[in-house]
């Protein structure tokens, strides 16, 4: 009764506090293209005078056929001069304001992007947060007990010019009142830990020692699989300091979470009884996770829900990067995402057409269609100016007059060696397929296009020792045939050699994380990219193949 109370509790508080503002997006889905042009009246006109703005024409701007004659597609490279002359000088070179913050992000090129974020930014950063809560709170018990959080460091430096830049949701989650922190199980110092391994153990420490958790939310799944893992690599170490209240050496917070002895002892003798802890173990309250679904975030989830209360459901955080805060699921029970149409202009390329080059015209949100899949081009009032994000992007669904949207994949997940255009879903869905029917359970899997070998080779690590299975590559190849006809084909044709697959030791899932992130990918920010080509891979994989 006390947790059902509590959402009700915490349900009615979000609704008094943030009710309106989501009746009002809810009600802008009946005009989306009136709602379109109100935001590019307002971003036009406060980008006018700036370096960009005066360069680009924006004061002649009245409508989005002339802003799309006006400025051209842009990359962060594009812009990047302007940003960083911003930050350095101070001039207004893409928005009026200066920005108080930068988003920092792994770049396509060696250096990072820093996505600046104006102090209004930040503002509808976390009003987007408040209504995603708001709807959130439509799910059974998910607010009645404590929520487990996990976002990226506040502030992980300095730009030249003395602005902070990191995790803008680990800023927001730093910057929370006294009332709401109590809620959340894990302290916002914990994410400025350098040592990720020593920060995960922290967090299980933590998260093993509470047992009231009903939400569970952080962007990537695959950092609730790891800390699992970490907790039942390490159970002594992590139940030891769950009965003496203390963390991992090195690890410093204000927070502890006190001494559990007699939890410790419970999960104990929990772990003696099964082998393993599962979440159910841990929470068996947890009502649901609150995580990306799409792409190749789906790998983690098939292999967290075993490890969930059976009653525990899985819900779609909505399409969120670094450069926008694209969709709020604003319905969890269908996870109907609404794009945050009334803060930013989005435009929109038919998958086929872009990656064919026939062209690059776009069409806006009123045109969309269900069930088709697009590139999208954001405009956002932090100075990002038809802005490629290289995502690809699906219609679920309509709210009124406005599709509602889901993330497919990165726009990059696409390889062709002699014209089969396979992509990452593709991919994802053959090789999980195949190892489901042979009931394999992976860890981690990369498949990798050699163009000079013309053959995919797919590595594999497995949880647990399955010996290596022969029929495995004949199996994902009728897989993707099916999926892919241009990809059976140029096999039947003999243009593509069969696919290899490489059975991998154990651990080298983690150690290929870990060198992303030394190279600079951000931890909190990382997923595994299960479709490359093999020269773009800078990890040996093959130096980690199981012996013979």
């Amino acid at each position: 009764m006390s947790r059902r109370m509590g959402h009700l509790l915490a349900r009615a508080s979000l609704a008094a506090r943030h009710g309106r503002r989501f009746a009002r997006r809810m009600a802008a889905t009946k005009s989306p293209a009136e709602t379109q042009q109100s935001v590019l009246e307002r971003i036009v006109a406060n980008g006018a005078d700036t370096a960009f703005g005066k360069r680009h024409g924006l004061a002649a701007v009245q409508n989005l056929a002339d802003f799309r004659r006006a400025v051209p597609v842009q990359t962060y490279e594009d812009l990047r001069q302007d940003i960083d002359a911003q930050e350095s000088t101070g001039e207004p070179r893409l928005t009026a304001d200066r920005p108080v913050y930068y988003n920092r992000t792994s770049g396509t090129v060696a250096e990072p992007k820093n996505i600046p974020v104006t102090a209004a930014g930040l503002t509808r950063i976390q009003r987007n947060q408040q209504l995603a809560a708001h709807a959130f709170s439509r799910w059974p018990g998910l607010f009645g007990g404590k929520v487990f959080a996990i976002s990226g460091a506040a502030v992980e430096g300095h730009m030249p010019g003395g602005t902070p830049f990191g995790s803008a949701s680990g800023l927001l989650y730093e910057r929370q009142p006294k009332i709401l922190r109590a809620r959340y199980v894990l302290p916002a110092e914990l994410s400025a830990v350098e040592d990720y391994e020593q920060r995960y153990l922290a967090m299980a420490v933590f998260g093993v020692a509470e047992s009231r958790v009903t939400c569970v939310a952080m962007p990537n799944s695959s950092t609730l699989v790891r800390l699992l893992d970490i907790i039942n690599q390490r159970p002594d170490d992590v139940l030891r300091m769950v009965a003496d209240g203390r963390l991992p050496r090195g690890v410093r917070s204000e927070a502890t979470p006190g001494r559990r002895r007699g939890r410790a002892a419970q999960l104990r003798a929990t772990l003696e009884a099964r082998g393993r802890l599962t979440y159910a173990d841990l929470w068996p309250h947890l009502a649901g996770v609150v995580t990306w679904t799409g792409g190749s975030c789906g790998v983690a989830i098939r292999a967290l829900k075993p490890m969930l209360p059976a009653d525990c459901g899985v819900i779609e955080l909505g399409y969120v990067a670094s450069e926008v805060h694209g969709t709020v699921n604003v319905d969890p029970q269908r996870d109907a995402c609404l794009p945050t149409f009334d803060q930013t202009i989005f435009e929109f390329v038919p998958r086929e057409q872009w990656e064919a080059g026939a062209s690059t015209e776009t069409i806006g949100l009123a045109e969309l269609e269900e069930d088709e899949d697009y590139y999208v081009i954001v405009t956002t009032a932090d100075g990002l100016y038809r802005y490629d994000m290289n995502d690809i992007v699906r219609v679920t669904g309509r709210i009124n007059d406005t599709p509602t949207l889901a993330f497919v994949q990165k726009g990059k997940g696409v390889t062709s060696i002699t014209g089969e255009k396979v992509s990452e879903s593709q991919v994802l869905d053959a090789v999980c397929t195949a190892l489901e029917d042979r009931d394999i359970e992976p860890s981690f899997f990369v498949a990798l296009a050699d163009p000079e070998a013309a053959t995919y080779t797919l590595y594999l690590e497995t949880r647990g020792e399955a010996p290596p299975d022969p029929g495995l590559a004949a199996s994902v190849e009728a897989h993707l045939g099916r999926a892919n006809i241009e990809y059976q084909g140029k096999r039947d044709s003999a243009r593509l050699r069969p696919m290899r697959v490489v059975w991998l030791a154990r651990g080298t899932g983690e150690a290929y994380r870990a060198q992303r992130v030394a190279e600079g990918q951000r931890d909190a920010q990382f997923k595994y990219l299960h479709l490359q080509y093999a020269g773009e891979c800078t990890f040996d994989l093959d130096a980690r193949a199981r012996p013979a």
